[in-house]
């Protein structure tokens, strides 16, 4: 039954992801921005990948546990951003529990050029508290931007 939630979680996040894609009215033009966003799940963690035009413009990342399988190690209860297409869009992301302001975390490659890797943001969350990630591309003013849910 857990897992089955965790299902629906994803699809509604997905398909909240498509809408608020499709809802931001960017313009037919080849040339104008029209980002959309997908998310790929291992475990608790996630990568909420974004895309300009159907092209890769970048990450946010969310690492729900430690993992000290690679070096450099990666924190757990962490997120980063990468930018990694020179659209002269950013990338930003920003976490928080759903119990107010516990657990805030932002990355953003804001007036860095890509390819761009903010480093982890960290800090403690309970175990299994949940949480949501919104990702935006960004651009002085301008935001597209996509969420997904997942727990600490």
């Amino acid at each position: 039954m857990h897992s089955f939630k965790r299902l629906l979680g994803t699809a509604v996040a997905v398909t909240g992801l498509t809408g608020a894609a499709l809802a931001t009215g960017a313009g037919s033009a080849s040339a104008d921005p029209n980002f959309t966003f997908s998310v790929d799940r291992v475990g608790k963690s996630f990568s909420i990948a974004v895309y300009n035009n159907h092209v890769r413009a970048g990450f946010a990342d969310w690492n729900a546990d430690p993992d000290n399988t690679v070096t450099p190690a990666i924190p757990g209860d962490a997120l980063a951003v990468r930018d990694i297409l020179g659209d002269g869009w950013g990338i930003e992301a920003e976490a928080a529990t759903q119990v107010g302001a516990e657990g805030y975390r932002k990355a953003t490659s804001r007036g860095h050029a890509a390819y761009y890797f903010s480093g982890w943001k960290t800090g403690n969350i309970k175990e299994g508290t949940p949480i949501t990630v919104t990702v935006c591309a960004v651009k002085g003013d301008k935001e597209q931007c996509g969420s997904a849910y997942g727990l600490a």
